[in-house]
């Protein structure tokens, strides 16, 4: 089964994904709404990133799913995808 992953290293927080999973929901930007949900820690600026069961890869969609698309950071990807090439 294919599902969104994230590198933890890479990801900041920025919640490109939320509320591009929330557009594919709702077609508005509503996090609330979003499959995704990403909240910092304001005390230690970690990041919590939660994926509901509601997801559906965006089914619709025939490339890959939107939050994947669309993360700035390239923090998330398909399980199936191979990583991407480190840069030294």
């Amino acid at each position: 089964m294919r599902r969104v992953i994230r590198n933890a290293e890479l990801c900041y927080g920025c919640r490109a994904c939320q509320l591009a999973c929330s557009f594919h929901h709702t077609g508005s930007f509503w996090p609330e709404r979003s499959s995704i949900q990403v909240s910092r820690n304001p005390q230690t600026g970690a990041v919590k990133w939660v994926m509901a069961s509601t997801c559906d890869g965006c089914r619709t969609n025939d490339e890959e799913p939107l939050c994947v698309k669309y993360c700035s950071y390239q923090a998330l990807r398909m399980n199936d995808q191979n990583p991407p090439e480190s840069t030294r």
